[in-house]
């Protein structure tokens, strides 16, 4: 579990389920472009339970073969996106995520969602251009290995830059959970799961009942889980 340092030494330090749900600055931020979101009406729409039951598919699971192979570049247009990210959300909303691949829905494209606090962010193409040197051991899950978390390092801040359904090119930042979950879902269109990224097996946990859903993203936000 990423560790957390009280900015009150002479206080007890809070249980990370009181952290957790304390306020924080966003962990996601736009650095460069203004990229079409799902915004606050599109939310509100996508996460009615009739457009869920509606829209909503199966997440892939480990060992299906479009999880294990690198997504194409899309070659559609603004329309078709949106009515794959439309799936994509619904899908997200259904298995508790806070992010999600296309690869998982078994569409093999290389679009993903970002919903670490609401960031609402659909990246076209993601590419890594920057992370950390600076890690943390983290707790991590995935909605495509279900009932299990792993620990392993991820860098402390990502930047990656992609394209939006409209085409026009972003770049977004993250630190932390942020960043886990960009470059989380970033590997997912590379064809990688979190848990080829284990030092060793030894590494993977089963998730206890009393921890919340077996694909909590990281191990104090079992409630919400991320993408595969």
């Amino acid at each position: 579990m990423a560790s957390v340092e009280s900015e009150h030494p002479e206080r007890e330090p809070a249980a990370p389920e009181e952290l957790d749900s304390q306020p924080h600055e966003p962990r996601i931020h736009i650095t460069k472009g203004a990229p079409w979101l799902i915004d606050r009406g599109r939310r509100d729409r996508w996460s009615a339970p009739e457009f869920v039951t509606k829209h909503a598919v199966e997440v892939r699971q480990v060992g299906d073969p479009v999880l294990h192979a690198a997504g194409r570049k899309p070659r559609i247009d603004k329309k078709e996106i949106e009515a794959l990210v439309r799936r994509m959300f619904a899908s997200m909303v259904a298995a508790r995520g806070i992010g999600i691949a296309a690869q998982q829905i078994g569409v093999p494209l290389r679009v993903v969602i970002i919903d670490v606090d609401d960031a609402g962010i659909v990246a076209v193409n993601p590419e890594v251009e920057f992370a950390s040197a600076e890690v943390e051991e983290m707790s991590e899950g995935c909605l495509s290995v279900r009932g299990l978390y792993g620990m392993l390092e991820r860098p402390l801040i990502a930047r990656v830059s992609a394209l939006d359904v409209t085409g026009r090119k972003f770049a977004f930042e993250g630190e932390r959970l942020g960043a886990q979950c960009m470059l989380h879902e970033t590997d997912h269109t590379n064809g990688v799961l979190y848990v080829d990224r284990l030092r060793t097996r030894k590494d993977l946990f089963p998730v206890e009942a009393d921890e919340g859903p077996a694909d909590g993203h990281t191990h104090t936000e079992m409630e919400k889980a991320t993408s595969g």
